[in-house]
């Protein structure tokens, strides 16, 4: 029992550094092409403090630097062409904070898909279905973190 309790503990931090970690060299840069590009490249769906330290991820600040350029929509849209699954879920997030009208029609081919994506909310790292995150996104769970 103890090295599940290990092996678990090791999953629980390896899926926490994801949502951390970029591997791209710009990460110092707050231009919205760098943060459209990190967002494209996201690994990890995290909204409010997470991780031991309760520090903003990654994938919100990216997100929140696309939200307030002037042309949020159309790079949301990009996203949910050519983002990671999680990249997509933040994608969601814009869309139906600047158009509520188009959420349904952009949120149906990943719901579809329905894959496993990786989110993270406080400490706890996890895999779930893309349909059970953008079913909260759409009950406005998330709304809070999407205003400009």
């Amino acid at each position: 029992m103890k090295t599940s309790g290990f092996v678990a503990a090791l999953f629980i931090l390896f899926s926490a550094e994801r949502c951390f970690s970029s591997d791209l060299s710009s990460q110092g840069s707050n231009s919205v092409q760098t943060a459209h590009e990190q967002l494209l490249n996201i690994k990890c769906f995290a909204f409010g403090g997470v991780g031991y330290a309760g520090t903003t991820s990654l994938g919100e600040i990216a997100f929140r630097a696309v939200l307030e350029s002037t042309n949020a929509l159309e790079l949301f849209e990009i996203t949910l062409t050519k983002g990671t699954d999680e990249a997509k879920l933040y994608a969601l997030c814009g869309i139906r904070s600047l158009n509520k009208k188009s959420f349904d029609a952009s949120a149906k081919a990943l719901k579809e898909a329905d894959a496993k994506v990786r989110t993270m909310s406080g400490c706890l790292a996890t895999e779930e279905k893309g349909s059970v995150v953008i079913k909260r996104i759409a009950d406005g769970i998330y709304d809070r973190y999407c205003k400009r």
